[in-house]
C-alpha cells in the first residue's frame, strides 16, 4: 500500500511540473499582463483541487489545454462573460 502512495504523489509532482508553466502561460494570455500569471498560478492549484474533490471519476482528467481557449474565445465574443460563465457550468 505504501508503494501505491508514492506513486501517486510523485504522478502528482509530475503533472503539476508540466501544468503550471502552461496555466501560467494561459493566465498571462487571458489578461494580457504579467499579473496574469498569478491567475494561471490559482487556476492551477484551486481550479484542480476542487476538480478531485467534486469531480465523477477516479479517472478524471483536468488541466490547461490549448484547444480550449479557442472555444472559451468563441463563447465569450459572442455571449460575454456571463454567458461563458453559464456555459461552462451547465456544461456536461
Amino acid at each position: 500500500m505504501f508503494e501505491r502512495v508514492i506513486e501517486e504523489i510523485l504522478s502528482g509532482l509530475t503533472v503539476a511540473i508540466v501544468a503550471l508553466p502552461l496555466a501560467i502561460a494561459f493566465g498571462i494570455t487571458a489578461t494580457g499582463t504579467s499579473a496574469g500569471a498569478l491567475v494561471g498560478l490559482y487556476d492551477a492549484i484551486f481550479a484542480r483541487f476542487f476538480a478531485a474533490l467534486f469531480g465523477g471519476t477516479p479517472s478524471q482528467v483536468t488541466g490547461p489545454t490549448g484547444p480550449i481557449t479557442v472555444v472559451a474565445t468563441g463563447v465569450i465574443a459572442t455571449y460575454g462573460l456571463e454567458g461563458a460563465f453559464l456555459a461552462f457550468i451547465i456544461a456536461p
